[in-house]
């Protein structure tokens, strides 16, 4: 029996597709996949625990984890910082365990750069209305920011290519599963375009 071989699944999509909820599908289905935990600078939020959610520290802590080429990858968002940590993702990989990342294209795609390994993952929703629906139905942004979002997502869109493979987000359980199927074959040395 081949061993299985542990590596990063990133899973990115614009705002609204449902990467949160396919990577938490996920994670609830295997016991041998962890999320990784990103760094922030941003404010803890009522509902949020630190070390659970994000790790919340000053920008001037984050300032040094960049100098000490401590970040995978990183990138500043609404004035505030965000970053995945390099220890982290190996530790986790170290433990025979697999890690997976819900992030930003821009992010992902310097991740990728450092680990090569990665299986990456670029989520579309249904079709541009129904992401419009879902982003207005959540009843969490300004119709300014929903519009700015709507925007972002034809850049993001535009970035799939990069990704190794791409699923249509319809149905959470469906795709999770998929996503799964693509772990386990890359996790055999199996072919993933197939």
């Amino acid at each position: 029996m081949t061993p299985k071989k542990c590596f990063p699944i990133i899973v990115s999509s614009p705002s609204g597709a449902g990467k949160n909820s396919i990577c938490d599908a996920i994670v609830e289905k295997r016991s041998d996949v962890e999320y990784s935990v990103s760094y922030t600078t941003r404010a803890i939020r009522r509902t949020e625990e630190d070390g659970v959610d994000y790790f919340f520290v000053s920008e001037d802590y984050f300032k040094k984890m960049i100098r000490e080429d401590a970040f995978l990858e990183w990138a500043q968002y609404l004035g505030h910082y965000y970053g995945t940590s390099r220890k982290i993702v190996e530790d986790t990989i170290n433990r025979n365990m697999f890690i997976i990342l819900a992030i930003e294209t821009k992010g992902a795609l310097k991740f990728m750069k450092k680990r090569p390994d990665a299986l990456s993952i670029f989520i579309f929703p249904p079709s541009m209305k129904e992401l419009e629906r879902r982003l207005r139905n959540r009843k969490t942004d300004t119709p300014n920011v929903i519009e700015t979002r709507l925007d972002n997502a034809k850049h993001e869109i535009a970035d799939s290519v990069y990704y190794d493979r791409f699923v249509i987000n319809d149905d959470i359980d469906r795709v999770s599963d998929e996503i799964i199927k693509l772990i386990y074959k890359k996790s055999k040395g199996k072919d993933i375009y197939g």
